[in-house]
């Protein structure tokens, strides 16, 4: 049988694996995608990292995440991280909105499945981890993107698509790349394409900050002026790190990346239809991707992970709930798989060069 578990790493990260295996201390930074509802295949997983590889850790660990992996690793910042994550996929699975919903509907769905992360104390915790150090980067939009009208709006991110097209770097006058980072030192300090302004994280901010990297464009409502950065419409982090093409480089561990696809990682959200653009394998060369095969996503409902397009192809909840709660269900194997994996030391036997 085809395995369900895909393992790929960097050429550092492949050779120290080769070399000594894979342990959880080896582990500097954790990353998390975008996505919407693709994160659900990752539950299981989050879970045992959260549980196991993490439960008892001392050394910092660096967390970025954009969009649905910023929700994700908000929970694993937090004093009782498996109880964040199991408020916040609950939440999430239980979203319901009317037929043809406004951004402002599902904004405020989103300010729902923010406060069952945070709970009463969740922000704090945050920005106090002794250990999960929380990093998320956010969009503040310029121009017609920043208005919170459809159609101006609409304007405003073909404006910004079309100039991606040219280069990531064209889009700096429709969008600012912004970097809030842990209090203490960040874990990137270089941004290649588009310059990032960086914003420590504060208790007052980390919530607006959370919110507004999961703020897709034209689908749900921006976050307006976030405490300690700039004035302006902040959206979803996606657009200019969908799934990170960004220098994440350890200089003594390594990047841990639970992905939703056993491909190349797209860099910014409108990137997603240029073929030609990929990744910096040299972003990668530290990096240890961990995500489920292609055949194992043809077997769950539908053929393929949990995706923003079952709000569209299954509009009733009922019905899009089951789908999920088999998908959920199945992909408790991703984890039992990560588990063996580690618990027999079979790093060297499983692990890949990367697959582009």
């Amino acid at each position: 049988m085809k395995p369900a578990l895909k393992i790929f790493a960097g050429a550092d990260a492949l050779a120290h694996i080769r070399a000594n295996g894979l342990k959880p201390d080896d582990i500097e930074m954790i990353l998390g995608a975008s996505g919407g509802p693709k994160w659900l295949s990752l539950a299981a997983i989050d879970r045992y990292l959260i549980s196991e590889w993490f439960r008892d850790r001392k050394k910092p660990l660096h967390a970025l995440g954009t969009s649905a992996g910023g929700w994700r690793l908000a929970c694993y910042a937090q004093q009782d991280p498996l109880a964040a994550h199991a408020r916040f996929q609950e939440a999430y699975m239980a979203q319901q909105y009317s037929a043809k919903p406004t951004a402002q509907e599902v904004g405020d769905g989103c300010r729902h499945i923010l406060n069952e992360i945070l709970g009463d104390n969740g922000a704090h915790e945050i920005i106090h981890n002794p250990v999960v150090r929380y990093n998320t980067l956010v969009a503040r939009c310029r121009g017609l993107g920043a208005s919170e009208h459809k159609l101006v709006q609409t304007v405003g991110m073909a404006g910004a698509l079309a100039s991606n097209m040219v280069a990531r770097s064209a889009m700096r006058p429709w969008v600012e790349r912004v970097f809030f980072h842990h209090p203490d030192k960040p874990p990137i300090d270089h941004f290649p394409h588009l310059p990032a302004r960086h914003v420590a994280l504060t208790e007052d901010n980390i919530g607006p900050a959370i919110l507004a990297t999961g703020a897709i464009p034209i689908a749900i409502s921006g976050v307006r002026d976030i405490p300690g950065a700039p004035k302006g419409t902040y959206r979803d982090g996606g657009i200019t790190d969908y799934q990170f093409d960004l220098p994440v480089m350890p200089e003594n561990g390594f990047v841990l990346y639970p992905h939703y696809f056993a491909k190349a990682p797209i860099g910014g959200w409108f990137d997603k239809k240029l073929k030609w653009r990929t990744s910096s394998r040299e972003h990668y060369r530290r990096t240890i991707i961990i995500a489920p095969s292609w055949e194992f996503a043809a077997s769950l409902p539908g053929g393929r992970i949990p995706d923003l397009e079952d709000f569209y192809q299954y509009p009733d909840y009922s019905e899009r709930r089951r789908r999920w709660d088999i998908a959920v269900a199945a992909c408790e194997k991703l984890a039992l798989d990560l588990a063996d994996i580690h618990d027999n030391q079979r790093w060297a036997e499983v692990a890949e060069p990367l697959p582009w």
